[in-house]
């Protein structure tokens, strides 16, 4: 505690003691008989309780101001306290996606697609890799709609802005590919933005409940993950890119962490 902390807190103690009746001076002292404790030791045990309400302070602040950032962040409340120890892989391609976003956070780069099923934990490590390094969390319809109300009379910022946003942060988690229709003003975006992470090196994360196409069924359909970008983006993929087709249950059937 520095020398000017000190002499406020000795001056408030000493102008409580002053109002302090005979009773509640009484009330300090220890079990020592009728013995009034010295000043300097009330002075002590003021000081540690008013330490200890700065430090208690402290803490709500700063959990306050955490808890501003995350939501800053556009994290949902339920991965406020996410950690990657919390994610509980049930097979090879959990523990592949858990390794390749853990590799991406201390990285500080690259591009990370984590591809498969609802609850798979896709969204969870998302989560925390914006948590980690800062930066945007949003689903495809959130960007969607963003966009959209760029062209209201009442926009705040225009889609360009918007965009070098999302171009720009820290760190950059698109979720929910493949929830909505991919048209060719959703293309165009995502071009845009993956092209100008990848040229800066920033870190990037796409989550959806899609496939490869190599590995579809019908050879080709509305759900494989190459009909969403075009050639240029799937270009990029193949640099510093880790794509990973997550399987198994859904982690709410099967009581996982995530």
């Amino acid at each position: 505690m520095d020398e000017k902390t000190k002499k406020s807190l000795n001056s408030i103690m000493m102008s409580i003691m002053q109002n302090l009746s005979e009773e509640e001076k009484a009330a300090l002292n220890e079990s020592k008989g009728d013995t009034v404790k010295s000043l300097d030791e009330i002075n002590a045990e003021w000081e540690a309780k008013i330490k200890m309400h700065i430090e208690a302070e402290e803490v709500a602040k700063a959990k306050e101001a955490e808890i501003e950032r995350l939501q800053q962040c556009n994290i949902e409340q339920e991965f406020y306290n996410a950690r990657f120890t919390d994610y509980k892989p049930f097979n090879a391609t959990q523990k592949a996606a858990l390794d390749a976003v853990k590799e991406l956070v201390d990285k500080k780069t690259g591009k990370v697609i984590l591809l498969g099923a609802n609850g798979l934990g896709k969204t969870f490590l998302g989560a925390i890799a914006v948590k980690m390094l800062g930066g945007k969390m949003y689903t495809m319809f959130e960007i969607s709609c963003l966009i959209r109300e760029a062209y209201s009379p009442l926009a705040k910022k225009t889609e360009l802005e918007i965009l070098e946003e999302l171009a720009s942060v820290p760190m950059l988690f698109i979720d929910e590919l493949g929830r909505s229709k991919s048209s060719e003003a959703e293309r165009n975006w995502l071009s845009y933005v993956i092209d100008k992470r990848h040229t800066r090196k920033l870190p990037l994360m796409i989550g959806g409940n899609v496939h490869l196409q190599k590995n579809c069924s019908a050879h080709g359909c509305p759900h494989c993950f190459e009909r969403f970008f075009g050639r240029d983006v799937q270009s990029r993929f193949l640099q510093n890119t880790r794509i990973v087709e997550m399987q198994g249950e859904d982690y709410r059937k099967c009581g996982g962490a995530k």
